[in-house]
Order: C-alpha cells, then sequence, then structure tokens
C-alpha cells in the first residue's frame, strides 16, 4: 500500500471556503499536510489545493460531495515530495 500523500486540486465558491477548510481539518486531522487557497475568477471562486494522506483522499472527496455539490475536482497527484 503507497502512502505517499496525494495533492487534490479543486475550485469551490468564496462562500464555502470556510467551511470546506473545517471539514477537511476535521475528516484528515494530522493526515493533513497542507491547505493552499488561491482566489480565481476574480474572486467568486477559490482554487484550493489540499495535501493529505493517500487514505484520506476518498472520504475528503465524498464529504465534498456530498456537501458542496458547486465544487469542481481537478488534478489529483500522489507525491513523495511538494
Amino acid at each position: 500500500m503507497n502512502h505517499f500523500p496525494c495533492v487534490m486540486t479543486l475550485k469551490v465558491d468564496t462562500a464555502s471556503v470556510t467551511q470546506l477548510r473545517r471539514m477537511v481539518t476535521r475528516i484528515c486531522g494530522d493526515s493533513l499536510e497542507f491547505i493552499r487557497i488561491e482566489i480565481c475568477e476574480h474572486g467568486a471562486r477559490m482554487k484550493v489545493w489540499l495535501c493529505v494522506g493517500a487514505t484520506m483522499v476518498a472520504p475528503v472527496m465524498d464529504a465534498v460531495m456530498q456537501s458542496l455539490p458547486g465544487a469542481e475536482f481537478g488534478r489529483f497527484t500522489q507525491t513523495s515530495h511538494y
């Protein structure tokens, strides 16, 4: 089983960023390596990079799809470094 972290990218509405951050922090705990957030689309949306343990990818995806239906998933990259 590969235990390298995975960097997940997604876009969410600006109003949903705090909810996303809290949800990912609660689900991942110590498996959350970092969250990077960048304004895009003239401030209407935010691009988010989540670096989480590989075993946390599916639970995070499930929670985001259920709680934030407007979220758009981008690239997922499993890496030995970031």
